[in-house]
């Protein structure tokens, strides 16, 4: 006889659901909302969900999770978490398989320099490139300019960012090539080199899950 059926129902031990109430909230225009969807969906993790903020309607529970309504957010058991790289990371922590970090120091370190410039420096570049006039237009076109060029002659050779094995920062990576693609802002030739490897990236089931089939032919 099975142990469940030989206890009194007040007596049988309950299991919480696995992951319950892990939810990310984004919005549908920032690269850092885009960051951490794509790592919560690369852990594939059980019972988690996407709340997408926005369009003119407020989400009462969000307001009550997270007063300032900044994107993106990460609430679960242990708490209530802004900001893209620390929900990345969090993650990364929290849900080790499969890993997107080295398990090196010295290379987890190299790992975390990568992140620091693709989300200081690139993301907000990205961002002036869609918003920006100006000075601050062609500062950012130099920016976004100096760091393609950079990661294209590391992924030539390696085939991902940080060499074989895909990461957080592929991650990143995967969605401000995206970003690329869709809206423009680069000369095509610029992004001719990193063709294979977008190819690499929008085809892998996690991201195609969060964004869709998209071509990876670089716009003008």
């Amino acid at each position: 006889m099975a142990l469940r059926s030989r206890l009194a129902p007040d007596k049988v031990p309950i299991k919480p659901a696995l992951n319950a109430g892990l939810t990310l909230f984004v919005s549908s225009d920032s690269l850092g909302c885009d960051w951490a969807r794509l790592v919560l969906a690369e852990k594939d993790i059980d019972g988690s969900k996407i709340e997408i903020i926005g369009g003119g309607r407020v989400n009462e529970d969000f307001l009550v999770l997270n007063p300032t309504q900044s994107v993106p957010t990460l609430v679960d058991r242990e708490g209530v978490l802004p900001y893209a790289r620390v929900i990345v990371e969090y993650l990364e922590e929290r849900y080790p398989h499969p890993p997107l970090m080295p398990q090196e120091p010295a290379a987890r370190a190299r790992a975390r320099v990568a992140l620091q410039q693709i989300e200081h420096d690139l993301f907000a570049a990205s961002d002036v490139l869609l918003k920006g006039s100006g000075r601050a237009l062609e500062a950012s076109k130099r920016t976004l300019l100096e760091g393609v060029r950079s990661g294209a002659r590391r992924v030539a050779g390696a085939g991902y960012m940080l060499g074989r094995d895909y990461t957080l920062a592929d991650c990143a990576w995967a969605v401000l090539l995206r970003r690329f693609v869709q809206h423009g802002g680069l000369p095509a030739s610029e992004l001719a080199p990193w063709r294979g490897y977008a190819q690499r990236v929008f085809s892998r089931r996690a991201f195609r899950q969060c964004f869709g089939d998209i071509t990876s032919k670089p716009q003008k």
